[in-house]
């Protein structure tokens, strides 16, 4: 590459976008960041409420068993956002996919659940730290990812991906480290159980 296409994209063999971190980029990754958030409890927040309104019309309510036990489905679901393609729906809209770093392609299913389990502890953070370094977030560190720019896809792209998923190994590793990490956290703080 010559000094004058220094700044300019490139697209490797997994259709990744490298580019140069600018301001713009920031900008855009964090509006990421908080559009993923607005999404998923978008997704997740109307469901919730409205289980909540039928089990209680129906006179059953919501034992803390049972209440530990949605919270863990819906928070579950939110932190498998990136499932398909290392793209979260916000990721998709915006051209960003979560990639391996020594392998440069997509990353699993397990490391793109790994990455998340800082934002329930950590949302805050994830977002001044997703600023600082717009590639790397904590949980990115943790599973070794990165996020770099890709395509844009349109949002029923997800659907096509949903479609062709199997059954994987990485899927039962996520299912016991999910449930290993929310009965953790159901330890920590006694109210939730």
């Amino acid at each position: 590459m010559t000094d004058n296409n220094q700044n300019s994209n490139e697209i490797s063999a997994v259709g990744v976008l490298k580019k140069t971190v600018d301001g713009n980029y920031r900008l855009r990754r964090i509006a990421s960041m908080l559009l993923d958030h607005f999404i998923m409890c978008i997704l997740i927040v109307p469901p919730a409420i409205i289980m909540t309104i039928i089990s209680e019309k129906l006179g059953q309510r919501m034992n803390d068993g049972m209440g530990f036990f949605v919270f863990f489905l819906f928070v579950f679901v939110y932190l498998n956002k990136d499932l398909f393609k290392g793209k979260s729906p916000a990721k998709r809209i915006l051209g960003f996919q979560v990639i391996n770093c020594k392998t440069e392609k997509p990353a699993t299913e397990l490391q793109c659940f790994v990455r998340n389990l800082t934002i329930c502890v950590a949302w805050p953070l994830e977002v001044v730290i997703g600023f600082i370094n717009p590639e790397r977030r904590i949980g990115d560190f943790i599973a070794n990812t990165k996020v770099v720019e890709s395509e844009k896809e349109k949002l029923k792209s997800i659907w096509t991906d949903l479609k062709s998923t199997t059954l994987k190994i990485n899927f039962i590793g996520i299912l016991i480290i999910g449930g290993i990490y929310f009965y953790g956290l159901s330890l920590i703080l006694p109210n939730m159980n």
